[in-house]
């Protein structure tokens, strides 16, 4: 009997915060997320694609989220044999010069390995009967290997880190939902966000296929610490909204006779989960603050997102506390970046 993915529904209960959620919001909010941490074949997939990485001396190996992997690989290489040994170096060099290649997880192959992969659970035997044939050897391979030197570590920080999670979502979901909703004027869905932990997901440490699945890593770095988990899970979480998003930002471009600024609805995202958390945890130091992304591009935008911190910081700030409506921020903050468009 297969051992289906262990399922953890955040029961969420109103707190008391400086933004309380009522009862329709507590209503949306009694389960947000569904959580797997034992997706054996998700977690060995991506280590070996972040190994493939680190292996390759790409840039993003160094990045916080999978800085750590090389070092966890030379740990679990201490219990294996020379043969086995053996059989893991293959598996890590055919990563290397396949799949890790690629630096999108976005993408194929990558994006339907993941969603194929994801809720299949701890089980011996490969599960997806479709699957591209050369990677499937290269897992059923170090499978064995991996069971025995990495993977009863990684399932335990894979528990740990969900355990902190679920407090952390106790104490402040229906609050941040209420928020959420509220600022941007959207539905949070009925049906749980199928979510899993991986110990090791990609350079950014997180990533969602648009209110499909997202997958979050739970390796020990400094961005999952304190607050930083409970950011990151309503960060993904609100990709779901990105088409909504697009189509609002999108007609207010349109009467102005511009266009949208390609990063700008994922801007608002880092900056209005990030504030709404530090208006529950005035120690929070929001991720795209403490990450200086300000400094770098989102989204394909071929110039830094810097450009756009005094108009979030003048206009979408001022909105969230309280002052306008939601499309007269928009207007405001699409007409600030209209020129010159990234």
């Amino acid at each position: 009997m297969r051992h289906i993915s262990r399922r953890i529904g955040a029961l969420l209960v109103a707190v008391s915060t400086c933004w309380a959620a009522g009862p329709a919001a507590q209503s949306q909010a009694s389960s947000l997320f569904a959580f797997t941490t034992n997706d054996f074949w998700l977690n060995l997939h991506h280590y070996l694609y972040v190994l493939g990485r680190a292996h390759r001396r790409m840039p993003d190996a160094t990045q916080l989220a999978v800085a750590s992997a090389p070092e966890d690989e030379r740990q679990g290489l201490l219990l294996l044999t020379d043969e086995e040994r053996s059989i893991w170096d293959a598996s890590v060099t055919g990563y290397a010069s396949s799949l890790s290649r690629q630096s999108s997880v976005f993408q194929p192959p990558l994006a339907p390995m993941t969603i194929t992969l994801a809720n299949t659970g701890d089980v011996t035997g490969f599960p997806p009967a479709s699957f591209d044939a050369a990677a499937r050897g290269t897992l059923e391979r170090a499978a064995t290997v991996y069971r025995k030197a990495w993977w009863p570590r990684h399932r335990a920080m894979n528990d740990q880190y969900l355990a902190r999670l679920q407090q952390q979502l106790e104490r402040d979901g229906p609050a941040i939902v209420e928020a959420l909703t509220r600022i941007y004027q959207l539905s949070w869905p009925e049906r749980p966000y199928p979510t899993h932990v991986v110990a090791y997901a990609n350079w950014q440490g997180a990533f969602s296929f648009t209110g499909r699945l997202m997958v979050l890593s739970s390796n020990n770095n400094s961005f999952n610490d304190r607050w930083y988990p409970l950011e990151s899970v309503f960060h993904e979480a609100m990709h779901q909204w990105d088409d909504r998003v697009s189509q609002a930002l999108q007609a207010q471009a349109t009467r102005q006779g511009v266009t949208v600024a390609q990063d700008m609805s994922h801007a608002l995202v880092f900056f209005t989960v990030g504030y709404v958390v530090q208006r529950l945890h005035p120690d929070h130091e929001p991720f795209i603050d403490a990450a200086n992304l300000w400094r770098g591009t989102l989204s394909g935008a071929r110039v830094p997102v810097g450009r756009l911190r005094p108009a979030i910081q003048a206009t979408w700030k001022a909105y969230i506390d309280g002052r306008g409506t939601r499309d007269e921020a928009f207007a405001a903050m699409v007409a600030a970046a209209a020129a010159p468009s990234p």
